[in-house]
């Protein structure tokens, strides 16, 4: 997992980038990006604040911050991975009925997997 940490708050950029230092990327090279604000950016924005909408709720210590972007990383950004990446190709199934049906239980499985897990680490 990598991060990019782009805040208006400079004090909380730089104690996200303390706590976070082993896994600070560059926006390129980042899954997603921690702002304090609704950014532009073609990355998942991690939104932290001490709002309901916050992915990240403030005050936060260290183990309640990896614990949100882990939640983050796992509901927004694998779960989505997962859902975009229909049934393989090299199953060669020719029916498109067949096909539709089989991807949409997988999509439904994967939401169930990362809802059990999200439900568990809260």
């Amino acid at each position: 997992m990598k991060i990019s940490i782009m805040c208006q708050s400079l004090l909380l950029q730089e104690s996200l980038k303390y706590y976070l230092k082993d896994i600070d990327s560059d926006v390129e090279e980042c899954d997603f990006i921690i702002s304090d604000t609704l950014i532009d950016s073609n990355k998942p924005i991690c939104l932290i604040g001490d709002s309901s909408n916050s992915d990240i709720k403030k005050p936060f210590n260290q183990t309640r911050l990896f614990k949100d972007i882990n939640n983050f990383y796992h509901s927004k950004i694998k779960a989505s991975t997962i859902i975009a990446n229909p049934m393989p190709d090299f199953l060669n199934i020719k029916n498109p009925e067949l096909k539709m049906q089989i991807d949409s239980i997988l999509e439904e499985f994967s939401r169930k997997i990362y809802q059990t897990l999200k439900n568990h680490n809260e």
